[in-house]
């Protein structure tokens, strides 16, 4: 287990990914519409695979929506 700092919530999570992350949290199904980013930097949809979480990271993920 990893501690991130999530959307300003400290938790401790197994995921190594932001792809897992997204899995773990139950945000699998909805990953059409997020971005996340880890620390300052967002990551693009084609490294949610290879980019690697480690301990102490802040990662934000922010989904699109729509109304006015």
């Amino acid at each position: 287990m990893i501690e991130l700092v999530i959307n300003g919530e400290r938790r401790s999570v197994r995921a190594t990914s932001p792809r897992e992350l997204l899995r773990e949290l139950g945000l699998d199904e909805a990953g059409r519409g997020l971005a996340i980013a880890i620390g300052d930097v967002v990551v693009p949809r084609s490294r949610w695979d290879d980019a690697r979480l480690e301990r102490g990271q802040t990662i934000e993920i922010v989904g699109a929506a729509q109304g006015g």
